[in-house]
């Protein structure tokens, strides 16, 4: 059935995904079976031969265990119908297994225990905002402008006309009559070697584009580690927006049903008379 307003389907609609098909195991009855299999195993010693079985193994070992808890339990009662699933996988996982390896693996991915996001210090990139609580929508802005700065500033650079570079020979003048570079701070050359020439004897290029490139690189990291830590308050805004869509969409479907079902008990009322 469709709604007559906006052709929305009227059903049973949920927001999660259905649970996996595993959970169609935890039954009453077969909850209460394999604490009947963990006691006869601690009773019998075998839980590491059980653990360490392959699945036809266990599924025989476990019918065997039953049967025989069934039978010393009830002597002379006929015999219960056993379970057909395999009680070994409605039992959780060792946490402590976990634990000692120190992380679990999920979709592919490793997860460490405890989890921990590495800071911008221990990546080694410069933090451009307080350390102190602060606001996270001013800083979003402020690093947004830095980033729309240093792109205009980096655009003006490669639309700056090519400058010439005046040749550097032995007892010439630089650039512009400043005197040839030479050894950072007076620092003689490695080893006696003469320091590297540029290629075809020229001044090598200025560095402004590598610093913008630099200084765009480390605003975006930033951008991206205050909004990974909003992630959380997304999540929350984000489960709390579909739950009320939920809401507004059932209750709209109810006021529909209600709408044609009073439509049709007018109706009877018409045709009774």
């Amino acid at each position: 059935m469709a709604d007559d307003a906006g052709g929305e389907p009227v059903g049973n609609t949920s927001v999660f995904p259905p649970p996996p098909a595993v959970y169609a195991q935890f039954t009453e009855a077969n909850v209460l079976w394999l604490k009947v299999l963990q006691e006869e195993l601690r009773r019998t010693g075998q839980a590491d031969a059980y653990a360490a079985a392959a699945p036809d193994a266990r599924r025989a070992m476990q019918a065997q265990l039953l049967a025989d808890a069934a039978a010393r339990d009830a002597p002379g009662a006929p015999m219960p119908a056993l379970p057909d699933t395999d009680l070994h996988e409605l039992e959780p996982p060792n946490v402590a297994w976990i634990e000692e390896d120190g992380g679990y693996q999920l979709f592919g991915q490793r997860w460490p225990i405890p989890e921990a996001t590495p800071s911008l210090e221990a990546l080694g990139i410069p933090r451009m905002f307080p350390d102190e609580p602060f606001d996270r929508a001013a800083a979003l802005e402020t690093l947004l402008r830095t980033l729309l700065l240093t792109y205009v500033q980096l655009t003006n650079d490669l639309l700056r006309p090519i400058q010439p570079f005046a040749p550097r020979k032995d007892g010439a003048e630089g650039v512009n009559g400043a005197e040839p570079a030479g050894p950072a701070n007076g620092a003689e050359p490695v080893n006696g070697a003469e320091p590297a020439e540029p290629a075809n004897g020229a001044e090598p290029p200025t560095t402004h584009i590598q610093d913008h490139l630099h200084h765009l690189e480390t605003a975006v990291i930033n951008f991206q580690f205050l909004l990974n830590q909003l992630r959380p308050v997304q999540a929350s805004a984000s489960l709390e927006q579909l739950l009320a869509t939920q809401v507004e969409r059932r209750e709209r479907q109810t006021q529909l049903l209600r709408d044609k079902c009073a439509a049709i008990r007018a109706a009877i009322a018409r045709l009774s008379l």
